[in-house]
């Protein structure tokens, strides 16, 4: 029996669930884009999540965990393992803090937020994906990031450890934890807010949302957000990557259906048809325009998984 034969049985045997086979990532990514991964299995519960995590570690069978899938180019190979889509779904409020699963979507916990009139999260309006994706990025916008707002995140390590770790155990940076550098798949988190008036909340929240409405891709469109970090000056302050792509000319660049957002620089959409080595292409090619005009190397913000990439 060939190893994703021989695994497809032997999850289905520790969770009673087959996963799915030869499913189109595409299907998974806001970019629209990515071939067939060879298992994928949705794990609504933190016992289904380690389940699988464990097996595939056990069984040293290339896993991947994805959130919403909304900072991820997914390759036109597809993924030769298992793709597990976290959907642990759920919010319990207290006075200050918001304890959220690591599955639940950020505008799900601000409608939660606003809901109970706590405040200090509307730097989320208009972020897509997860609250996982976003601890592990450290996802903000407008001057605030998550990390700024999380208290604690308990983590799953491939090894079966979990441990919760504090903000500072956490070693968040800009669009960076420490997570990156030491694999764990955050399980839930606990945001500290503020009592604060929920009018005051939606009117922020509007303001954020027209901003964004200016200047980036409309709802629906084809692409991963932004695509680049911003980089940093001398002096450590951050230079917009949008700023540097539109000076050096990048609005306009395309290759294939891989088209560089016309308002906005550092979006590349998918007009259709684009392969994820269009946008690779494309991407290596902003970046040499701005090396050559500024001496600066821009940094993806978007990860690119590998067909034979793992967490292991």
């Amino acid at each position: 029996m060939d190893p994703k034969t021989l695994f497809r049985e032997a999850l289905l045997e520790r969770i009673g669930t087959p996963p799915s086979e030869n499913v189109p990532l595409s299907a998974m990514s806001s970019f629209g884009i990515g071939g067939p991964a060879d298992l994928f299995f949705e794990a609504r519960t933190e016992g289904e999540l380690e389940a699988a995590v464990s097996l595939a570690v056990a069984q040293r069978y290339p896993f991947y965990v994805i959130g919403g899938g909304n900072n991820i180019l997914f390759d036109d190979s597809g993924y030769r393992g298992l793709i597990v889509r976290n959907r642990l779904e759920g919010v319990v409020l207290g006075e200050i803090r918001m304890s959220v699963l690591s599955g639940t979507g950020l505008p799900c916990v601000l409608r939660e937020a606003l809901g109970a009139s706590l405040c200090g999260l509307e730097f989320l309006a208009g972020i897509p994906g997860t609250v996982g994706g976003a601890v592990f990025g450290n996802a903000g916008a407008y001057g605030w990031s998550i990390g700024e707002v999380l208290e604690s995140a308990t983590v799953l390590r491939p090894g079966g450890k979990k441990e919760t770790l504090s903000r500072e155990e956490m070693g968040f940076g800009y669009r960076d934890s420490a997570l990156k550098k030491s694999p764990g798949i955050v399980l839930s988190a606990t945001l500290l807010c503020s009592p604060g008036d929920s009018r005051e909340s939606e009117a922020k929240i509007r303001d954020i949302l027209e901003k964004r409405r200016a200047k980036h891709p409309p709802l629906g469109t084809a692409c991963a957000g932004s695509y680049f970090k911003n980089s940093s000056s001398g002096t450590g302050a951050r230079i917009a990557a949008g700023t540097l792509l539109q000076q050096a000319g990048a609005c306009g660049l395309a290759v294939g259906d891989a088209a560089v957002y016309e308002n906005h620089a550092n979006f590349i959409i998918n007009k259709g048809n684009a392969r994820s080595s269009d946008v690779l292409a494309l991407a290596a090619e902003l970046k040499e325009i701005v090396y050559k005009m500024f001496g600066v190397r821009l940094e993806e913000e978007v990860i690119y998984l590998r067909a034979d990439a793992s967490m292991l």
